[in-house]
Formats: C-alpha cells, structure tokens, sequence
C-alpha cells in the first residue's frame, strides 16, 4: 500500500480543499536561493545550444500540446533541472533524449500510470519544479484533480486504475523497501508482473530511478518553481535530500 516513509516526515495535517492549494501556498516561506542562476541563450556554446533547442523541443504534453514549463519567458533561459544539464551538455543531451523515451516512446506503461508514478516521486523527495510541472502534465495526460491532489498530500489516491495502482505500489516497494535486502520482495513483484508484465516492470524501475536523478539535480541546486507559481509543498524542501 501507498504511504510515504515515517522517516521523511511529510504527512502534512488535513489539507485545505484543492481549491485553496495556491492560497495556501502563497502563504510559505520564500524558497532557499538558487545556487545556479539561469544561463541566457546568447551565452551559451554551440554544445549547450544544441541540448537548449532539444529540450524546448521537448516542452509538450501527451497530447502534443506545448507547455510552458522549460523556459522562463523573462530570460528565455531554462527551468527545472534542465539548466543545470547545460552544465555538462552531453550528458544533457542523454538526460533529455531518456525522458522523451519515457514519456512518448513506444512503452507498455501508459502515461498516466507514469504521471502517477513521477509525482509520487516528486513529493517523496519534496522537489518542487517537477512536482509543479508533472501537475499540468499528468492532468493533461488523465489524471483528476482528486489524484494530483492526494499525491501532493503524501496519501495514495482513492480512484486509480489497476495498472495505475500496481505502477505506485512498485515504485513505492523500490523507494521505500518491502523486501528487506533485496529492493523488491517476491510477493511485490510478482504483484507488479502480473499487472504490468515483465516489460512494464522494467519501464516503471527505470522512470523511478529517471526522476529520482532529477528530483536530487533540483534539490541539490535548489531549483525553484518558476516566479510566480505557487509552491506545491507545506513548509517548502528540505535543505538537502543527498
């Protein structure tokens, strides 16, 4: 079953109803500063540029649809954990060309049994972009405010589908240990194939570990949500999650 882990302390109190989410996150403290400011596209090298176009090129949802998620529009320089792969712009491009394979790639997994499974992620670890930008995503791709809304609070939402339900309890058996020494007892894999098959079992460990490599990018440079946006979490990250 879903519950996010004791030792993470991140069973907020009763949450206001979702209509009240940004009014209540307006009121949090200011995030911790961002140790990377944002690089603007006429400084970058021809390297960096090449991995800046891929990952604007990216900024769409399961319908095709662009997203304003990637760029900030007053600098044009990128969010999330995207400028920090300009950093080092191979690697980047490695990075990018994965979470396109994982969100529009030929996979057995459906996008909303991903989405489900990225904004648990997001909320395990307290990162705040992608748990903001996954929200329009996953609702994009299906998923009810109701489901986003009990992610956000730590609690397993009440309506998922089965193939939905065997993504999140495989995920959570990886991050927060059913089997003891192993990552995954018997009986939770053996749960998961037989919902999601051998295949889906691969592709839902391989987003996890994907997002959990972005979710600490964000929270080691301290990568806000964008200016402006309400922050999804009560009390804001933690100052380190490594």
């Amino acid at each position: 079953s879903f519950e996010l882990a004791p030792r993470r302390a991140l069973s907020p109190a009763p949450a206001p109803h979702a209509a009240n989410m940004r009014e209540g996150s307006e009121t949090l403290p200011p995030p911790p500063s961002t140790r990377l400011p944002l690089q603007a596209p006429a400084s970058l090298s021809e390297a960096q540029r090449v991995l800046y176009d891929q990952v604007v090129a990216g900024a769409k949802d399961a319908t095709g649809k662009p997203l304003k998620t990637r760029v900030d529009p007053a600098t044009d320089g990128l969010l999330g954990p995207f400028n920090a792969m300009l950093l080092s712009p191979q690697l980047g491009r490695q990075l990018v060309g994965l979470a396109d394979c994982l969100r529009f790639g030929d996979l057995a997994i459906s996008q909303r049994s991903a989405e489900v499974v990225i904004l648990y992620l997001a909320r395990l670890h307290c990162a705040e972009y992608p748990f903001w930008s996954h929200t329009k995503i996953g609702k994009a791709a299906g998923l009810s405010d109701e489901t986003v809304e009990a992610l956000r609070l730590g609690r397993r939402p009440p309506t998922l589908e089965p193939d939905e339900a065997a993504a999140l309890d495989l995920a959570t058996a990886l991050l927060e240990g059913s089997g003891g020494g192993e990552a995954v007892s018997d009986d939770a894999y053996r749960a998961a194939v037989q919902v999601l098959g051998e295949r889906g079992v691969f592709e839902i460990v391989t987003l996890t570990g994907f997002y959990t490599t972005l979710a600490r990018v964000v929270n080691a440079f301290r990568v806000p949500v964008p200016t402006g946006e309400p922050r999804p979490f009560e009390g804001g990250p933690p100052a380190s999650r490594l």
